[in-house]
């Protein structure tokens, strides 16, 4: 019971990492190394050592107050790793969780629940701890994972970027922004009284913005890749740490992103360096033959320990059987991309910055009322609207440091997302498929509201017509959308998830 409980509540350090460590390589940034499955060996034998040795004390001990406080402290430590398991194993999102407990039925459920431990504490301690026990082969199976995972450590190789080309006079800059799950109703059109964006209302008005735009696709694995090819994806499943097959919408056919032309293999050709910050997809390992600079991060549900020696794995292990683990992961990731997005962008080296930006994807981590991070937000749906503050920070900072530089003026800022805010129905029971799409010109300009329907995986060969000096100002933008009618589609079916 003891080695099974430890199992449980590290489950968020070894289900994907040790369990699917072939299956989900392609979002790890690094690999699964000796030095990691060792930490989480020993941590994982420590702990179960310590619950056995609690419950031979206990067993022992003439104290009656020891054992009401050991089953309460199994308790709280089974209820966190049903709260990992939540995240980890059966990815049930909190709202649809919050939504059930405020149900009927999800009411009664926890009033049982919690006259069974208050009335009959024991009996419901002696209960979980069988149910605990019967899960132990789960703990044996982890433990042979482990082993192999010691025998054949993972390995994973990035490309080495091109020279920087000298610039040419007159080159255009392009600046795209891709902030993740950026929602065009809640964030524009409805947003809640109270929340504050105004940077992003700032470039509006000197901008032109379409109010019916839609992404490629439904999710951030088939709509990036649209957006980088101009081609339409409806299916992406990683092959292996370099790769990853994508099922060609129009002809069904399946290919490998990293075989695909991409808007920087063209913008290479014509003598434009190029940069490209993110998360998510291994970037640098698909596209880096066409990149002069780039900076990727992981998903923490993929690669909760990032770190590569002994002792740092081991706080990594330690801290990930909390829920604070990987909102801090998520804090320090967001940090690091804007530090990286600030460089590239006030570089006037680079002709194309693609940055795909975090916020204001979950976890909620921004607390607007005091303009910083924040470990502890809530994480009701709310707490969307906090990172949607977390987004105006970025905006605000990477527009001020282009100011600083002298480029602001000289540079095409094309603000953007991947795809809709899937939890709005949580929040309000609605589900709008429609994303922001924000076009700045160089030098000075007035808000444009364009209205027909259209998919911005037209933005691929809006940037290419930039860079090759067909569109020179913001005048020309409403005819060059009208005369690409053809793309004005709707995401293909798909699947929410990432």
């Amino acid at each position: 019971m003891a080695l099974s409980l430890s199992n449980l509540l590290f489950v968020g350090a070894w289900y994907i990492p040790v369990m699917f460590a072939s299956e989900f390589i392609y979002f790890k940034k690094v690999p699964l190394t000796r030095s990691k499955v060792l930490a989480l060996a020993v941590i994982m034998l420590s702990f179960a050592g310590m619950v056995w040795t609690v419950i031979q004390v206990m067993r022992r001990s003439r104290r009656r107050w020891f054992r009401p406080v050991c089953e309460w402290l199994f308790l709280l430590l089974l209820l966190n790793a049903l709260e990992s398991c939540r995240q980890t194993v059966f990815r049930v999102p909190l709202g649809q969780l919050i939504l059930f407990f405020k149900h009927p039925l999800g009411i009664l459920l926890s009033l049982l629940v919690l006259t069974g431990v208050l009335w009959k504490r024991r009996w419901v301690v002696q209960a979980a701890a069988v149910v605990v026990g019967i899960l132990s082969p789960l703990a044996v199976l982890t433990f042979a994972r482990i082993a192999v995972a010691i025998l054949h450590p993972q390995q994973v190789s990035e490309a080495v970027p091109p020279p920087m080309s000298p610039m040419r006079e007159g080159q255009p800059r392009v600046v795209w922004m891709i902030f993740d799950e950026l929602d065009q109703r809640l964030g524009f059109e409805q947003r809640p009284r109270g929340v504050q964006m105004p940077e992003f209302d700032r470039l509006r008005h000197e901008c032109l913005s379409a109010t019916n735009a839609f992404p490629p696709g439904y999710n951030t694995s088939t709509s990036m890749p649209g957006l980088i090819t101009g081609l339409r994806i409806s299916k992406a499943v990683p092959k292996n740490a370099s790769e990853l097959e994508l099922t060609l919408a129009d002809s069904g056919k399946v290919v490998g992103w990293t075989e695909l032309p991409s808007v920087f293999d063209s913008a290479r050709e014509l003598g434009v360096n190029t940069a490209l910050v993110g998360w998510f997809h291994p970037y640098s390992r698909l596209l880096g033959r066409s990149l002069n600079y780039c900076a990727w991060y992981p998903m923490s549900n993929y690669q909760p320990v990032s770190a590569q020696t002994f002792g740092a794995a081991l706080h990594d292990i330690l801290e990930s059987a909390w829920d604070l683990h990987g909102r801090r992961m998520y804090v320090s990731m967001c940090r690091a991309t804007l530090a990286d997005s600030m460089a590239v962008t006030t570089n006037a080296n680079y002709g194309l910055m693609l940055l795909h930006l975090p916020p204001p994807h979950q976890p909620w981590v921004f607390d607007p009322a005091r303009d910083r991070y924040t470990l502890l937000e809530s994480q009701n749906p709310r707490g969307y609207f906090g990172n949607l503050a977390l987004a105006n920070l970025f905006l605000r900072t990477l527009r001020r440091g282009m100011e600083s530089a002298g480029l602001w003026e000289k540079t095409w800022v094309i603000v953007s997302a991947d795809h809709w805010w899937r939890g709005s129905p949580d929040y309000d029971r609605r589900r709008d498929l429609r994303i922001p799409f924000l076009v700045k010109a160089p030098g000075v300009n007035r808000p444009i509201v364009y209205s027909p329907e259209m998919n911005t995986l037209v933005t691929h060969d809006l940037v290419l017509a930039i860079l090759r000096g067909e569109l020179a100002s913001q005048q020309q933008l409403v005819p060059w959308l009208d005369a690409h009618a053809a793309v004005r589609m709707r995401p293909p079916a798909g699947s929410d998830e990432e």
